[in-house]
């Protein structure tokens, strides 16, 4: 066995939680010893780490014609096993003060500054949504707000382009109702990559749940007339607590929603919520996104 790679997997082990005993055996037999080191972390934490680890493991392995596919296959499903811890710990990040960022409804702002401006306000989750620009500029502008999201550990989101949000590897594609379906973009995306997609009221957020997506938004819960809403009729926040008592996953409310009926939207059980004019349009988005914030915190 490749020297490197028993090194490899000594080290993928560290983040393999010790009750995870399959994949403890699995790299044991790899290593060649029962009695691999304990673990640090406990279940869920650095999968990133983990997952970067398998990813050099596996590209080694495979210009390596002495290692067997009972290997490739053992680390690989510790790869799967970190991909799906990691696509956990960011449905976690689906919470507080979500943005919406598009050139069109910037006021001006360029997006890489209007996105700045609102995590400089406290803003935790923040959505690319870009129907104007080519692939180039939309990508190029992905990766400078996902450095920008990376930096102030908050979630990155595409809305509805797939090869985009995969080849910029965002946390979260979002998608529509009459979007890609859930099924094909899963495909698409790498297996840590999350979902998220809109919904008009219970039955379609059950559908979605089945469709196996990682967050509903919920709306419109007001009278919108942001980025084409205009013809939904509003659900009010009770949609969110009906919604919310049916289903385990983070609930995004969007639509209509303003600092004045922030704390309701919050009261109803919304773990996030999502603004776009309240503080794109704004004429300070940094202020309006920190005063939003500041309810949020203390409304919860």
């Amino acid at each position: 066995m490749n020297d490197l790679l028993i090194s490899m997997c000594t080290d993928i082990s560290r983040f393999v939680p010790d009750d995870e005993i399959d994949l403890k055996i699995g790299l044991g037999n790899i290593i060649g010893t029962e009695n691999l080191l304990k673990s640090e972390i406990s279940q869920g934490e650095e999968p990133e780490k983990g997952l970067n680890l398998c990813n050099a493991a596996l590209a080694l392995s495979d210009f390596d014609q002495s290692v067997g596919e009972r290997t490739k296959e053992c680390i690989q499903k510790i790869k799967d096993y970190f991909s799906l811890q990691l696509r956990l710990l960011y449905r976690r990040k689906m919470t507080g003060i979500y943005i919406i960022v598009d050139p069109e409804a910037t006021n001006n702002v360029d997006v890489c500054e209007m996105t700045k401006m609102s995590l400089e306000g406290g803003v935790k989750v923040v959505q690319y949504r870009d129907k104007l620009n080519d692939r180039e500029p939309f990508l190029d502008n992905c990766y400078r707000i996902k450095d920008l999201c990376y930096q102030y550990d908050a979630a990155f989101v595409v809305n509805d382009a797939v090869d985009v949000a995969m080849l910029a590897s965002a946390d979260f594609l979002h998608v529509g109702q009459s979007d890609m379906p859930v099924k094909e973009a899963r495909r698409i995306l790498k297996p840590f990559q999350g979902i998220g997609r809109s919904n008009g009221g219970t039955s379609e957020s059950s559908e979605s749940e089945e469709f196996g997506v990682d967050y509903l938004a919920v709306g419109a819960i007001y009278a919108t007339s942001t980025m084409g809403k205009s013809a939904r009729s509003p659900l009010g926040p009770s949609m969110i607590t009906k919604v919310k008592s049916q289903s385990g996953l983070p609930i995004v409310a969007i639509g209509g929603i303003t600092i004045d009926n922030l704390p309701d939207v919050i009261q109803a059980g919304a773990d996030s919520v999502c603004m776009v004019s309240a503080i794109t349009m704004s004429k300070d988005p940094e202020s309006s996104a920190r005063q939003l914030v500041n309810v949020w915190e203390s409304s919860i």
